[in-house]
């Protein structure tokens, strides 16, 4: 891997030290770059964002260790591509949810494990929307099940664009949270072997 470049290396060098007009150097640099990546695995925009967030606030908390990094770049792709791969697992076992409760998926003979498995999701989900703030549990409501834009919700409940941002981006991350710590390896396998071309449709 190459050296980091001698302005890089300083700019590392300042962020141990707590400089955070270094941080901002830096995220200036990387962040539309991360947020390109993610935003083309994940196809959305809160996600992308909240990719990003998470990313820089990892090099934050890891300054100590940011200069002794031989290729920052690669090393902060990687630290990008895992939270994505990490986002993708979860959202396949979203959409496992989603698709089992649509009305008109058939329950043959060799799918009753499948009705069963549906639901012990749709009740995860109903508790992880349980566990949000009164707040985030609307913003979500509305964006996920009424598919309102993000101004259409600031308009209803008279929020700025950018605190529905905040609140969506937390309701995501609290509610995969809860979902991937209670949801059985076993259930995960079932889905992916049963409908793996539902889980990655062609981009």
């Amino acid at each position: 891997m190459p050296d980091q470049p001698d302005n890089e290396k300083i700019l590392l060098q300042r962020i141990r030290e707590g400089a955070q007009d270094a941080f901002k150097a830096i995220y200036a640099r990387y962040n539309e770059k991360i947020y390109s990546l993610a935003y083309h695995l994940t196809r959305s925009e809160v996600v992308a964002e909240e990719i990003v967030q998470d990313v820089f606030l990892k090099v934050w908390m890891q300054k100590e260790t940011l200069p002794e990094i031989r290729d920052f770049e690669s090393w902060l792709f990687i630290l990008a591509r895992n939270y994505i791969y990490t986002w993708l697992k979860t959202s396949a076992r979203r959409q496992a949810h989603e698709m089992l409760a649509d009305d008109h998926v058939s329950v043959e003979p060799l799918e009753v494990d499948a009705a069963i498995h549906r639901k012990e999701l749709e009740n995860l989900l109903r508790e992880a929307i349980r566990q949000l703030s009164p707040q985030q549990q609307q913003v979500y409501i509305l964006f996920r099940e009424e598919q309102l834009t993000r101004e259409a919700i600031a308009g209803r409940l008279g929020l700025s664009s950018e605190t529905v941002k905040v609140h969506m981006s937390r309701a995501m991350r609290s509610i995969r949270a809860y979902i991937t710590s209670r949801t059985p390896f076993t259930l995960i396998l079932f889905f992916l072997l049963k409908n793996l071309l539902l889980f990655f449709p062609a981009m």
